[in-house]
């Protein structure tokens, strides 16, 4: 490539990537601000593309490799897009494509993603990727080129958070975005200026659990309930679990949050009351991946949780998504939990695709089926009743066979409660069952007469 590029940019060489060859962001956002010089203005469409998870990739074989599958990825870019107006590497593992002429994008994505599936040979190790892809064209949307790069990458933020594959820009992404930053933001300043309540596991004004009941069938009991986070934003009122806890996740703030939940959670269920036969109720905690980060932190909390309040190890059952990547290490900190005497549930089972080895490996003692085999056990197509029913029997059955208590979530209606118990599950989870409910409300419903709750 010359120092000066076909569009009058002015390119020199701190405008390239010195690992490519490619050009960097600075020579990528030159070159579309000189097309404004064009008249009338061409129709431009660019790709913004993230290497999804490089960074494990990275760090398994290390930066020197690392470089080396970059180049690679690069070299192939430049023989498979050939067509293109210019390729980049803005950072990192993100690089940009930018077509013109016309050229259909969503042929330009397909073609991006069959390029990445094919595997990369790199001092004999094989390496297939994936990618993530951002897709903004000129237009109504982008009537400027050069603000075409930023647009591609806040789709490539939306396909992100969504889980999708690729996401095409729109006006109302830009807004979403900012309010997600101002979300993010506020609970930061949130946690930061709570940081000595959430520490010391007392009441604030903002962060609040909620426990939703788990009930035994053969008693009609509660065998524990499930903390649920819950955080009343003080302009903005309630919002949901599932949007603050991946932001909390994602700005590296879960321990502090993690750390009150556990310690608030022992605290609310040391003062249960038994159930009408004695039982004793537990309480279930969901542990994020991200805690697991620092693992002695997370363990150090657990021991202090169960010390301050008092509670029985075996009462505490602290719950691990199904979909988390677990690691040698992770599965030692596992142990030294269950050492501690608590019990470990494996959540959301079925949801990914590691179960088995997860169930076979991982020293478990509850595995909670995901709300999607039960959601079609009250159908009447009998084809998608068969189907859900065969499933959730199989995986009872193999729950048994592994010598693991299996909980049946999302049991929503008196047909799916029915369903269930026919198939031999006896806890369950469910709105039909019970809705979570304020930490004062847990005593009264565990004393409720057993003949007040589902059981045989």
């Amino acid at each position: 490539m010359s120092d000066i590029d076909p569009y009058g940019a002015g390119l020199v060489q701190e405008h390239l990537d010195t690992l490519t060859g490619l050009l960097n962001r600075v020579g990528v956002e030159a070159c579309l601000a000189a097309r404004e010089r064009i008249s009338p203005p061409p129709v431009l469409g660019v790709l913004a593309v993230e290497l999804s998870r490089f960074g494990t990739i990275n760090d398994s074989v290390g930066s020197v490799l690392a470089d080396r599958i970059i180049a690679l990825v690069s070299r192939r870019l430049r023989k498979v897009f050939s067509h293109a107006a210019l390729i980049g590497r803005t950072h990192g593992d993100h690089f940009c494509l930018v077509f013109a002429r016309g050229e259909n994008l969503d042929e330009q994505v397909s073609l991006l993603q069959d390029f990445v599936q094919r595997p990369l040979a790199v001092h004999g190790e094989i390496i297939v990727l994936s990618v993530r892809i951002g897709v903004a064209q000129t237009g109504d949307e982008v009537t400027s080129p050069s603000r075409l790069l930023h647009a591609a990458e806040v789709a490539l933020h939306r396909a992100k958070r969504s889980g999708s594959k690729y996401c095409r820009y729109a006006a109302e992404l830009e807004e979403q975005a900012r309010e997600t930053h101002k979300l993010e933001n506020d609970l930061r300043v949130s946690l930061v200026t709570r940081s000595a309540e959430l520490h010391q596991a007392i009441s604030n004004d903002e962060f609040t659990l909620l426990y939703q009941p788990i009930i035994d069938l053969h008693s009609g009991g509660v065998h524990a309930c499930e903390a649920l986070i819950r955080w009343h934003h003080p302009l903005r009122g309630l919002i949901a679990p599932d949007e603050f806890i991946p932001m909390a996740e994602k700005i590296q703030v879960m321990d502090v949050l993690g750390n009150w939940i556990v310690r608030r959670a022992c605290r609310d269920a040391v003062s249960w009351p038994a159930n009408p036969d004695g039982s004793l109720v537990g309480v279930s905690i969901n542990i994020s991946p991200t805690q697991f980060i620092e693992p002695a932190l997370l363990v150090a909390t657990v021991r202090l949780a169960l010390a301050d309040s008092g509670i029985d190890p075996h009462r505490v059952k602290l719950e691990l998504t199904e979909s988390s990547a677990f690691t040698p290490n992770m599965e030692r900190v596992l142990h030294q939990l269950r050492a501690l005497g608590c019990r470990l549930a494996l959540d959301d089972f079925g949801s990914g695709y590691s179960s088995l080895t997860q169930l076979s490996e991982l020293p478990l003692d509850y595995v909670k089926l995901d709300r999607s085999f039960v959601r079609h056990l009250a159908s009447t197509d009998e084809q998608t009743f068969q189907r859900s029913e065969r499933l959730t029997r199989a995986i009872l059955a193999l729950a048994a066979t592994l010598e693991l208590t299996p909980i049946v979530e999302g049991v929503e209606t008196a047909g799916q409660l029915e369903r269930v118990r026919g198939l031999g599950a006896h806890l369950v989870q469910g709105f039909h069952c019970a809705r979570p409910m304020r930490p004062e409300a847990v005593a009264p419903f565990v004393t409720r007469p057993a003949k007040e709750l589902p059981h045989d």
